[in-house]
This record gives C-alpha cells, structure tokens and sequence, in this order.
C-alpha cells in the first residue's frame, strides 16, 4: 500500500496535458488556458472618473466652499470638447474619461448645485488625482493578464473579454469511459430481485466526471466474465481515460486486474492506505490511456474519484498538481479510533459564526450505503492509527464538490 501523497506524486508523473483547441470565448467556461491571454490595450484605456461628480483643477477648491461656473457634462462613452479652464468644472459620470485641464474629481455629494444656475458649490477640497484612475492602471497593452494553465471561471472570463480575446485556446475535454463491472448489477429502471442491486455507480461516476468538466461514456454495466470484460476494456481504452469500478479486489470473481494486464495496462498504484478504497488500482497504457480501476462500493468509489481521477483530469487540462486541500474543522460528534489506514468519514460541514468550520459525522452504515452519504458536504480525514475525538476537539476535512 502506498499512502496519498506518494499516490499523488506517482499520478502526476504519468499524466500530461492533452492538445488544445480554440474556442469562443462564450464556450470556454471553466476549461483552462493553453495560452496565455495578452491585453491588447492599456486598461483603462484612458484617466477616468470612479465617482459621479464634477472633473475640477484642484488649485481651484484649495479654499472652500468654492464657487465654479459649469461648462459641460460628460457622461461614460463620451468624450469632452473642451478642457476646463481656471474656476470652471465639468460635470462628470463614473467611468467617463477626465477631460483636458482637470486633475481631479469631487464628489456630488460633497456639492450643491441647481438646474437654475451654471454654478456649482464645492464644500471638499481635493488633491491632484482624486477620484481619477489613470489609463493603464490596471494593465499596460501588451501584459499577460492570464497564464496558460488558469481555469476559465467566471471572473476570469470577464478579465478575458476586458482583454480583447474573443476566442481563446483552451486544453481539450478527456472524454472518460466509465465501466461497472458485476453478475450482481441491474439498470437503475428495474427492480432488482434475488442477489441484484441497482447499478447506481455509473450514474455517481458520470456526475463526478461532468463536474470535473469532462466528458462521461457509459460502456457498462459488464459481468463478471473474462471475455465480456476483455471487450468492453478494449472499448474503454480508446477514451482519454478508462474508470472501472468493481472486481478489484481478491475475491473468485474478481478478474479485472488480471484483464487490464492483459490488455496491456501498466499498474503504477495497486492498493492505497486508505479506507474505504484499498484495492484502488491506478496504470496507463502505451498509447496513454490513463486506467483507474476502483472498489465497487460507492463510497470507496467516490473517494477514490476525488483523491486520483479528478486530480488526473485537471492535469490532463493542464492544471498539474490540485489535489484536495485538507482544512481544519471543529467536530460535532464522536469518532473511535482508527486503523492503519487513512480513515474517510462522510459529514455535513458548516461555517460558525467566527468563519471557522463546524462538522459533524453523518449516520452512515459503511461504504456500499449510498442513501447514509448522499447529504454529504465533506469527509472527516483521519491520519493512521488515530485516538478517538469527542465534540469541539479539531479534525481535518476534505470539502466535496457539490454539482
């Protein structure tokens, strides 16, 4: 058994970028930069006004009140068509540029005027530069604003757009076929009779692999037949990745490691100090298909999905190195003691008054409990050979995507 952070640092030794495509930048939400994105102008592209107010000389309103006569109005996406001169003002809107002769801005709220008079009274004295933010503030043309490698949220976007680049390119989606494997399982839409249970993990699979935005293919589900799963393996590796779930471990019929090496997988993780999950098999093929080959309770499943697979697909998209962050958390609860094993417990977890995190253990019955864990917003990570805890001691936790 290998521990996480050396499973970390074996993933990432084998797994690298895929290609790039351009994309328009409307379509690139959430995907990561293959390039860097460069401003093709100064930003602000001009001095510009950050309040509603009046663009003065500041030698003007030294002494106040002062009394400027008002010679114009600029609103945001208008330009002046005269400088101010010496005991003038000019109306101005945030976001519009300062016209020729001003220095500085005062605040309305800081004047008095009326529509009957071409007069403005100045109660605030303003230094040179008040209010103003100067053309190329915020970048110069020509700055990187965006390092290849950065993921495309939402306010990246938006500093994109700012940036002049209508397309962007992007690393390509891994499309991940997705295999659960067992004489046991049946589609969710019948009922199961006998020894049969629902084929749940495809669907658990297929939602994890959407929010890590990558592209899910069903092959399953496959019995626990030698041939069946030759085939449906040889399917799966034309994906960029192969996730199975099922057959892992060493029971008769467990026969999906013994079928991946015959297909030519390489195993570089075999078995994980952690629990649930040991039997986590992790390998790659010559061509590079990444193969993760997981225990088939859900649980074990999920778990390891976010401590291998979702860090392998945000490599293959070109962001290496993001694996879970641990942080600390107060407990609501009780837990015993653990194994020698890195221990993963279902919770809720919340943020207290004082921005810290509360978390408390669900009511779950083990790793094939599905329903036990289906509230879960984290796990209560416990290192090996761990003391029993009580409520309001400190624990780790690994925050779960919630999609």
């Amino acid at each position: 058994m290998i521990d996480v952070d050396e499973a970390h640092r074996v993933l990432f030794s084998h797994v690298k970028p895929l290609d790039s495509v351009c994309l328009p930048l409307y379509e690139a939400g959430l995907r990561t930069l293959a390039a860097p994105i460069v401003c093709d102008l100064d930003y602000p592209p001009f001095d510009r006004s950050v309040m509603d107010g009046y663009a003065v000389r500041s030698s003007d309103v030294v002494d106040v009140p002062a009394r400027l006569r008002v010679v114009g109005q600029i609103a945001a996406g208008r330009t002046s068509g005269r400088a101010v001169g010496a005991g003038e003002a000019m109306q101005i809107n945030t976001g519009a540029p300062i016209p020729p002769g001003a220095d500085a801005v005062v605040r309305v709220e800081r004047t008095e005027s009326s529509e009957s008079s071409d007069e403005v009274l100045v109660h605030e004295a303003v230094s040179s530069g008040s209010f103003i933010t100067r053309r190329a503030a915020y970048v110069s043309k020509g700055d990187v604003v965006l390092v290849a490698g950065t993921r495309l949220t939402s306010l990246a976007i938006g500093a994109v757009a700012a940036a002049g680049a209508a397309s962007v390119e992007t690393y390509r989606c891994p499309n991940v076929a997705v295999l659960a494997t067992g004489d046991e399982l049946v589609e969710v839409g019948e009922k199961p009779t006998g020894a049969q249970i629902r084929n749940s993990n495809s669907y658990l699979l297929m939602s994890l692999i959407r929010s890590a935005q990558a592209v899910p293919i069903v092959l399953g589900p496959a019995s626990d037949d030698r041939g069946v799963l030759r085939e449906r393996i040889m399917e799966g590796l034309d994906a960029d990745v192969l996730c199975i779930t099922g057959g892992v471990s060493m029971g008769a019929f467990d026969f999906v490691p013994e079928v991946l090496e015959e297909c030519g997988v390489t195993f570089h993780i075999r078995k994980m100090a952690i629990k649930p999950g040991r039997p986590t098999i992790f390998g790659t093929t010559r061509d590079g298909t990444l193969v993760f080959a997981l225990p088939g309770n859900p649980a074990s499943a999920l778990i390891g999905f976010e401590l291998l697979v979702r860090p392998a697909l945000a490599a293959l998209e070109g962001r290496s190195g993001v694996v879970p962050d641990l942080l600390g958390a107060t407990l609501s609860g009780t837990l015993g003691s653990t194994g020698d094993r890195r221990t993963y417990v279902p919770a809720s977890a919340r943020v207290c008054g004082d921005g810290g995190w509360s978390v408390e253990p669900l009511s779950w019955q083990g790793s094939g409990d599905s329903f036990g864990m289906a509230s879960a917003g984290a796990l209560i990570v416990r290192p090996p050979n761990a003391e029993s805890v009580g409520a309001g001691e400190r624990v780790s936790i690994m925050m779960l995507e919630r999609h």
